[in-house]
């Protein structure tokens, strides 16, 4: 079986890759499945056992679902066991970013066009935006802590980005 490596693991040698600056951290979450649903929503809703609003994450037995689209759903956490619809793996295909501290915020102002203020932006809301040119989905866990999900073929450049901007917040 092929194990998937990080994209970014060449950046630092025998070391998890960490920024940090005051009130500032921004790591690579190495340890997440991540997987898509596509299927007639009242399939996806009695799969998942939740009413699902697009923009509103919910969490359930370990999983952390986001509806994507009209009749897609993002999984975070163990695949769902169902035959009644369809999955498509994506934990390989996919980087995931950790921005946590109080000045979280401000570098997601900085580099994304949406409102990020805790009356806006809070606790389980997500949406997918682009930074740099790159699309990717913005997931707010928890007051200051965020996931930003993107295609793993820009992780470098994203890594790269959003330390830069780190460095001017």
């Amino acid at each position: 079986m092929l194990d998937a490596h990080s994209p970014l693991a060449g950046l630092k040698k025998d070391a998890d890759l960490r920024f940090e600056r005051d009130g500032l951290s921004i790591t690579e979450s190495k340890a997440f499945q991540l997987s898509q649903y596509a299927g007639k929503m009242s399939s996806i809703e009695r799969v998942t056992g939740m009413k699902l609003e697009f923009g509103k994450a919910q969490s359930a037995e370990g999983r952390t679902v986001m509806q994507i689209g009209p009749s897609q759903i993002w999984v975070v956490g163990p695949p769902l066991e169902t035959r009644a619809l369809y999955a498509t793996p994506l934990s390989s295909g996919r980087t995931r970013f950790v921005l946590e501290g109080e000045k979280a915020r401000a570098l997601l102002f900085s580099c994304a066009p949406l409102d990020f203020s805790p009356h806006a932006f809070h606790g389980g809301n997500y949406a997918m935006t682009g930074i740099h040119h790159c699309p990717v989905t913005v997931h707010c866990v928890r007051g200051n802590t965020f996931h930003i999900y993107v295609m793993r073929t820009f992780a470098h450049s994203m890594w790269e980005w959003l330390v830069d901007a780190g460095e001017g917040v």
